[in-house]
């Protein structure tokens, strides 16, 4: 009977079966709690999910950070989210004050916050949630963000115009919608506490910390690192640099290369958002139901590139293209970002997300500046061939990581079936 406890209790880091009920463990354990409250049954882990998406919803800054992180508990997760709101209140007052510097400071540590909590984010979602069902987990996660992103794009610009209209200063409008910004750094912090003690009750209750193997984290834990996890790393880097950038730059390409007017060109530029919202989770359920992980980023890749193709060498419509673009960034994310969890231990998977993310915006940093150079020099076709460059190192990255890990046995791009048969045969 033991035994049997014991194994309903580690339902946890084994998830639900293929049908997304309760395995059978979970069902024999004794009733002594709400499904709700229950940290081993699915609707105990659903509403764990529902906090981690809006954790991330008021994460919108994009900064460089150190390049290690610690592990992410409760409390650090809690930390960061203060982070977010400080930061927002002083960018805020450095708006109503007109003081430049403060504004300054006030952004970077939002980026700090935001950055850090993103890191939080995805060693939650290994940690609750493992195997098949992560990809949905990580769609989840980007479609919240994402819809954050198109609600702060669109609606931001007509608060600020309210304020404008009441008659206040130009940096006292600053200042006021930022402020009432601010609101949705609350929620992200009210989410980070509620994980907090959810994740602690947790530990508590299922006694996660007997099946930990004692390893600590240390910063030369990088250099362990296998060459499929930095390909991964050069997957992400070389793939982002050529989305986020373009997308901060698209208005005005639209406009001086398809005659669009502003409003038309905003439209077409926020769509690759509006598509990944909805997409996101669709696409992270195929990825769970078919596996194949590799294959799925290959695919990303090569739509993205004939999209950026599309843009530079043709005058079709740019709504096609944009739309490709939305779908195949949507479909990365979610095959790309739960590959770490296949090729790192557990008590590594704070660091390798923190260092993936760090990378990440380094490299958003460089390619922007190198971006806006081009831009000023040769125009936007030099531009655009900058950016299919990126994705031509992407792609060579991506067939380099199935070759290397079709040498090495490696599990990265196993269907659905054959996940599920090796955690049967390591469970007996």
């Amino acid at each position: 009977m033991e035994e049997e406890d014991e194994e309903a209790r580690g339902l946890l880091a084994n998830g639900p079966d293929e049908t997304g009920r309760d395995t059978p463990a979970a069902l024999a354990a004794p009733e002594t709690l709400p499904a709700l409250c229950d940290p081993s049954r699915l609707a105990h882990r659903l509403l764990v999910l529902l906090l981690m998406c809006f954790l991330g919803f008021a994460i919108f800054a994009m900064i460089i950070l150190p390049p290690f992180r610690l592990r992410l508990n409760g409390w650090g997760t809690i930390i960061f989210s203060c982070f977010i709101c400080i930061g927002q209140v002083v960018f805020a007052l450095g708006g109503i004050f007109n003081a430049y510097w403060l504004m300054e400071f006030g952004r970077f540590v939002f980026g700090i916050g935001g950055e850090s909590l993103a890191v939080a984010q995805n060693t939650y979602a290994v940690s609750w949630f493992k195997g098949k069902e992560l990809n949905l987990v990580f769609g989840l996660q980007l479609s919240m963000a994402r819809v954050g992103s198109t609600v702060n794009m669109n609606l931001m610009g007509w608060l600020y115009s309210k304020v404008e209209a009441l008659g206040s200063a130009g940096h006292t409008t600053l200042g006021i919608t930022l402020m009432i910004g601010a609101i949705t750094c609350i929620l992200s912090l009210i989410c980070a506490l509620a994980l907090a003690y959810l994740d602690q009750r947790a530990e508590r209750i299922l006694h996660k910390e007997q099946g930990k193997t004692g390893e600590v984290i240390k910063l030369t834990d990088v250099k362990d690192f296998s060459l499929p996890l930095w390909l991964i790393f050069i997957i992400c880097v070389c793939y982002y640099v050529a989305v986020f950038p373009f997308i901060g730059l698209g208005k005005v390409f639209f406009t001086e290369k398809f005659g669009f007017s502003s409003q038309a060109a905003g439209a077409i530029n926020s769509v690759v958002y509006v598509i990944s919202a909805p997409m996101s989770p669709i696409f992270g359920l195929l990825v769970d139901k078919t596996g194949k992980n590799i294959i799925w980023v290959l695919c990303a890749v090569v739509t993205t590139l004939a999209s950026h193709m599309l843009l530079a060498f043709t005058l079709w419509n740019p709504w096609i293209a944009m739309c490709l673009l939305g779908l195949s960034y949507s479909l990365l994310a979610c095959a790309l970002w739960p590959m770490v969890a296949f090729v790192v231990p557990e008590h590594q998977l704070g660091t390798a997300y923190g260092f993936m993310q760090s990378i990440q915006n380094l490299g958003l940093a460089i390619s922007s500046i190198i971006a806006g150079m081009i831009l000023d020099t040769r125009g936007y076709l030099f531009l655009e061939v900058f950016f299919i460059a990126c994705v031509s190192l992407s792609l060579l990255a991506v067939v380099f990581l199935y070759l290397v890990n079709r040498a090495q046995g490696g599990n990265l791009n196993y269907s659905a079936r054959q996940r599920e048969e090796i955690k049967v045969s390591h469970s007996e």
